[in-house]
């Protein structure tokens, strides 16, 4: 069996409201669906991740430059071709890399699993659970709205709730110490900075949060702040997620070595693939540290992808990142369903999903409608901020 062909191809699904976090905002996820065909006439789904920097024209120059060392070559065998990318020259540039190899690799993964009829989870070791508890997303709006919106939650079965901080810092407090006190101290609180803040920042605000009781304070101040990061675990009396400055397997072995951090978080799409996370995982079981993973644009494609491999570790005892509910609608056959606050690991061939060719030509247009959705606003909109806002 060998690889013909890959189409790439950009779409603009729906969201229920505007997504707001300290960098910006958007009103709608760009992903790019990847379809893998082969000689044997199966094909494989996966998608790239379409969020910052390199915009859907680098993606899309991306993606057909590796496609050339993916086209001739068999989909059984993925780490021979991501080894041949980046035996190119893309070894320095890892975290770009990623972005593509993500999405090729995945749909790989997926022509396998329906090849040899069994789901991804069976090549990373089989499946060690059948569903996991998932966090629920509140989004930024008017507080009176997150704290009710904390207390359905709960109510519908989460028992972990995550919202975004690092706008301002009386804000942040009073809506930690509201949703605390509208949940009690069963549900869990976790809380995500965005690198917003210095590190003196970081834990003056966060021992306020303190008696609240955080599950844990994603990514509190700069990706590029290790040293940071481990003084605000030791001085704040918080836990502390490592997400941006856990993009690649070098520098979670400096977050490891530095003890800078409590949980370990990052997806398919940082680690450039399904295998990358798996090695992951297993620095995490080895270091004692839990796993979350980071689900940006979380389609059923990606979250089905993440929870195949993550479901083969015992390093993810957390609620996984994963909130189906943002968007209006997805471009499969069956979305994802996280009623009751779980999500199930599915055993079907491959990914076990089919994409449904309406939806996709409905937002195929669509992007070309509006272009790309971003999350960060461009030097035309505001000022671009490179270091903390306070």
């Amino acid at each position: 069996m060998r690889i013909e062909h890959i189409d790439l191809t950009f779409l603009n699904l729906p969201m229920v409201r505007p997504e707001g976090w300290v960098w910006g905002q958007r009103s709608s996820y760009t992903v790019g669906l990847v379809e893998l065909h082969t000689d044997a006439g199966i094909s494989g789904i996966g998608e790239v991740n379409v969020c910052m920097g390199p915009d859907s024209a680098v993606i899309r120059a991306i993606t057909e430059q590796m496609s050339r060392s993916f086209v001739g070559d068999s989909p059984l065998a993925p780490q021979r071709m991501i080894a041949r990318v980046m035996g190119t020259g893309w070894y320095p540039f890892h975290r770009t890399a990623a972005l593509v190899l993500g999405g090729l690799e995945m749909a790989c993964w997926d022509v396998m699993g329906k090849y040899l009829k069994q789901p991804i989870s069976a090549f990373f070791g089989g499946a060690l659970r059948d569903s996991f508890p998932s966090m629920y997303y509140i989004q930024l709006q008017d507080l009176d709205l997150m704290v009710e919106q904390a207390r359905d939650a709960v109510q519908r079965g989460f028992g972990t709730i995550y919202f975004k901080v690092g706008i301002d810092e009386e804000r942040d407090v009073e809506l930690v110490s509201r949703v605390r006190e509208a949940i009690g101290f069963g549900p869990k609180i976790r809380v995500d900075a965005n690198e917003a803040w210095s590190p003196g920042t970081a834990v003056r605000v966060l021992r306020r949060m303190a008696p609240c009781v955080l599950e844990y304070i994603e990514q509190p101040v700069s990706m590029f702040d290790i040293d940071g990061l481990a003084h605000v675990r030791t001085a704040s009396g918080v836990a502390v997620g490592a997400n941006q400055s856990s993009w690649g397997s070098q520098a979670i072995l400096e977050i490891i070595r530095k003890n800078a951090a409590d949980v370990l978080m990052t997806d398919p799409h940082q680690e450039g693939g399904l295998l990358p996370t798996k090695r992951v995982l297993g620095l995490c079981e080895m270091a004692g540290l839990p796993f979350v993973n980071h689900a940006y644009n979380a389609t059923t494609i990606t979250l089905t992808a993440h929870t195949q491999v993550m479901s083969t570790s015992s390093a993810c005892v957390l609620a996984i990142q994963g909130h189906p509910d943002f968007l209006a609608d997805d471009y499969v056959t069956e979305p994802l369903d996280y009623t009751g606050g779980r999500l199930a690991v599915q055993d079907r061939p491959g990914l076990g999903l089919e994409i449904d060719p309406d939806r996709v030509g409905r937002y195929a247009a669509q992007f070309e409608e509006e272009g790309m959705a971003n999350v960060y606003p461009t030097s035309r909109e505001v000022p671009v901020a490179f270091l903390p806002a306070f």
